[in-house]
């Protein structure tokens, strides 16, 4: 079915939720406090049923800190502490001066106990400050009314995914996800994920790491495997980025990254190959280019009849374009044609293309396009739904399928992963998308959610 026919339904929005304590002072009882204090600020139910809760740590003196550990709880007091993963400030080894604030949000996935408890130990001194909450449970939010909007796929922003990486400090900051769905499991998981760590927009982190779940939802480093798949060093030396994630022929697994060599004014696309998830071939070419002649951002692949095709952005120069490529039976350098530019719907104003992914959904090749400012890197970047019934002809949606601001944990959009489902008999599309917020230094996160549709050609 022709992309621009699409039906397509409004979601339900996530939906902000207070919780009430006891015992709290009133007003008039209230004694600003004279040194850091952790307190609850917020919680909010996505359409997921994720639980998503924010505590904030304030100074309200001028005394300077360090967070020494953050540890939470959930569930009855008898729950042991772990260590907090948070998306935001309040994390392991933040600086804490003057009148600042951090702040730090947990996700509580479907079916979490009521009580969140969160403390937080401080350095100089080894305070430990913490606070707890009782929340009422979360359920998935089904959608219940049906939207017409032709030309437009969209639902509302995800629920972070903790992402184990190999990145130090832990916490689960990545980004671009590359997601495999495997009916039936393959070598024990349904779901396999590639993806770069990125803490603090640190490229020498930034190597392919591996992931699997048996739900989507939680995600564990396979026994056996050591990440990354490949390490470089980072700027201004080789870094690595941009990792997608296939299944190939004779029941392999296929995962390419993409490396920047500034040295050699050089941009190379890589592959790894394995038949059980935890041993990796060595890594081989699958393209190599001069950055004065081509530089291929965000390589997707598909596998089919025999073939790989890989599509990229080529950002040699503004304003970016789409270029496709056929290859041969195996994604050896060698067997590439020459790069056919993409034709592709209107842009955003002052827009052009960044990052990509595509699959192939009954006849039509989809995807999901992150956007930039022209002439800037991942600048203000959103997802634009693209669909074409050729491999070089996509007509594209120019509103963002996500909403680009989710207060707390991102300002910006980046490279995403989609396939075809359905969601409490609705058909739409299954995503894992990256994004940051803009702070001093970012923070990236993995986030996952739904875009539904009334008529979505392919779904089950």
């Amino acid at each position: 079915m022709p992309a621009s026919t699409r039906r397509l339904l409004a979601v339900t929005v996530s939906v902000g939720l207070t919780a009430l304590m006891a015992a709290l002072p009133t007003h008039a009882q209230e004694v600003p406090p004279s040194g850091p204090v952790l307190e609850y600020a917020s919680s909010t139910c996505t359409a997921a049923g994720d639980r998503e809760v924010e505590f904030a740590l304030r100074n309200y003196g001028d005394a300077a800190h360090v967070v020494a550990s953050v540890q939470i709880q959930t569930g009855p007091d008898s729950n042991p502490w772990k260590t907090a993963d948070l998306a935001g400030t309040l994390r392991k080894g933040t600086a804490l001066a003057g009148h600042q604030t951090l702040t730090g949000t947990a996700v509580l996935p479907v079916g979490t106990e009521r009580r969140v408890a969160l403390k937080a130990r401080l350095a100089p001194g080894g305070k430990v400050l913490a606070r707890a909450v009782d929340l009422s449970r979360c359920e998935p939010a089904v959608p219940d009314e049906e939207l017409e909007q032709p030309g437009r796929v969209w639902g509302p922003y995800g629920a972070k995914r903790t992402i184990p990486t190999h990145a130090s400090p832990a916490g689960g900051q990545t980004t671009h996800p590359s997601v495999v769905k495997i009916p039936g499991g393959w070598n024990g998981y349904e779901y396999w994920m590639a993806h770069t760590p990125y803490p603090g927009s640190n490229d020498a982190w930034e190597d392919p790491n591996i992931a699997a779940s048996h739900n989507g939802v939680n995600w564990e480093v396979p026994a056996g495997l050591t990440n990354p798949i490949d390490d470089q060093p980072g700027s201004p030396g080789p870094y690595n980025s941009d990792t997608d994630l296939q299944m190939g022929p004779n029941d392999t697994m296929y995962l390419f990254w993409r490396v920047v060599i500034p040295d050699l004014a050089q941009e190379r696309i890589k592959y790894s190959t394995s038949t059980d998830g935890v041993h990796w071939s060595a890594p081989a070419e699958a393209m190599r280019s001069s950055m004065s002649v081509r530089r291929p951002l965000s390589p997707a692949f598909i596998y089919e009849n025999g073939r790989w095709y890989m599509w990229a952005v080529d950002m040699v120069r503004s304003p970016n374009r789409i270029v496709y490529f056929v290859g041969g039976a195996t994604p050896a350098k060698a067997n590439w044609s020459a790069g056919v530019y993409a034709t592709l719907g209107p842009m955003q104003n002052n827009k052009e293309p960044w990052h990509l992914s595509i699959v192939k959904d009954g006849n039509e090749y989809i995807g999901l396009l992150n956007d930039t400012v022209t002439g800037a890197s991942g600048r203000e970047g959103d997802l634009l739904f693209i669909a074409g019934s050729t491999p070089t002809n996509f007509a594209s949606f120019p509103m963002s399928a996500i909403p680009r601001l989710k207060p707390g944990q991102h300002d910006r959009l980046y490279r995403a992963t989609l396939y075809a489902d359905t969601e409490y008999g609705k058909p739409g599309y299954r995503v894992w998308y990256s994004a940051r917020i803009a702070l001093n230094p970012d923070v990236w996160n993995v986030q996952q959610t739904f875009l539904h549709g009334a008529d979505v050609h392919g779904s089950p």
